[in-house]
């Protein structure tokens, strides 16, 4: 379970920003429905992430796409760069503070970096240091005192503890790695697709899912078959000039899913996953993802999860997100302002707002301190329409009717 992430210097979050899961003070509304409570802390379900297109809602996704990056993709060398993506190329360091529970535990990771050098990095459970480093100073179980000497300049520690067996660094890594599901709305990845293929009850599931929600499919079909693609580019090198050439074809397998659809009395007909509508394609990845890790305490982060979706489509999983979901939570993006008025509380609302530098503010409906802007039974969408809660898209028409050459009136 998330508890909260703080960020600096990363991508348009410039300045400190904290997004949090815990719940707001003295907050009862959906209290019973839209929240978790473990280990004394009491947590949000769900969160869903408003603003204007290129405002930085995604940004807080992609905080995760990196730590997973970084901490799946060690260095290997000491002049290896560790992976940044700092605001406009600013050489200030970046930063993260992971505060998150498992296995009943409380852990807080800390790390500051640069390209070439960890600044700070530190693992706590449950208020006990595991591990630590401020510059050059190193801190590390008895275990592995003896190896300190070896840990590089640009070597994160979490994947040094973790690979010698430090439990705890273990557990801090696999709810990286394994308990942060971030889905691919575009596409299912290999892994996936293989346990939909092996794992007979999760299809069965996935199937009665989809048909419950008014999907004419049938039944589905993972496919391996073999396919003569263009082979990837290659260098080769003449004199120290690199020439591009291109590749002949050769064969790669490739792993498809196929949905079986009713045509009319006993007839059917098969498409391909790509072949299906936006919308059947995004509500079959994410059903897959959901069923497949929803008992396991999984984080999910999930980008404009309902775009192409129909509104009673959005509202069901919207529920599968809070009254029916009793282990895992759920992190969104989204355009659909509907979603607001949908039995939200004012702590799972976020909105990001991007200031004319481009640096992006992140706050909650609930951190407005005017109590009647965050009633329940009041109308959000409406109030977000009407501009009191920012993060809006500002539109100059006058000039974009100037560049298409049209009287604006």
């Amino acid at each position: 379970m998330l508890i909260s992430v703080e960020v600096e210097n990363f991508r348009s979050f410039y300045d400190r920003t904290v997004f949090s899961m815990e719940t707001g003070s003295k907050l009862r509304s959906y209290s019973t429905t839209n929240t978790h409570r473990f280990k004394g802390l009491k947590l949000l379900k769900s969160a869903f992430i408003f603003g204007g297109n290129a405002n930085g809602k995604t940004n807080i996704i992609n905080v995760f796409y990196l730590l997973k990056a970084l901490i799946m993709n060690p260095t290997i060398s000491e002049v290896e760069e560790l992976i940044t993506d700092t605001f406009a190329g600013d050489s200030k360091p970046t930063s993260f503070l992971v505060k998150f529970l498992k296995n009943n535990k409380v852990f807080t990771y800390e790390l500051e970096y640069i390209e070439e050098r960890v600044i700070k990095e530190s693992l706590v459970v449950n208020d006990r240091m595991i591990f630590s480093r401020n510059g050059d100073e190193v801190f590390l179980p008895d275990s592995l005192t003896p190896l300190s000497s070896t840990i590089r300049k640009n070597q994160l520690l979490l994947f040094f503890a973790q690979t010698n067996n430090i439990l705890e660094a273990k557990e801090a890594y696999e709810w990286f790695v394994v308990d942060i599901v971030i889905p691919d709305t575009n596409d299912l990845n290999l892994s996936i697709l293989k346990e939909l293929k092996q794992n007979k009850a999760l299809k069965r599931k996935l199937i009665l899912f989809l048909q419950a929600a008014d999907f004419n499919i049938l039944d589905i079909e993972v496919r391996e078959r073999v396919r003569k693609v263009p082979s990837i580019f290659s260098f080769s090198l003449n004199n120290d000039n690199p020439e591009l050439k291109t590749g002949e074809l050769v064969e790669r397998k490739v792993v498809e899913i196929y949905c079986i659809h009713q045509k009319n009395n006993d007839d059917k007909f098969v498409l391909n996953l790509s072949e299906e509508s936006e919308g059947t394609k995004i509500f079959l990845i994410l059903a897959t993802y959901i069923l497949r890790d929803l008992e396991r305490n999984t984080v999910f982060l999930i980008d404009e999860f309902d775009a192409s979706l129909h509104i009673k489509l959005t509202e069901v999983l919207l529920k599968l997100f809070n009254q029916w979901n009793q282990r895992s939570q759920f992190i969104v993006t989204s355009h659909s302002f509907d979603l607001m008025d949908k039995n939200l509380r004012p702590d799972q609302i976020y909105f990001v707002e991007k200031d004319r530098f481009g640096k992006s503010e992140l706050y909650s409906l609930f951190d407005f301190d005017d109590v009647r802007l965050k009633r329940h039974d009041y109308k959000y969408k409406r109030r977000y329409l009407q501009g009191i809660y920012g993060a809006d898209q500002i539109i100059n028409e006058s000039a974009i009717a100037e560049t298409l050459g049209v009287d604006y009136e």
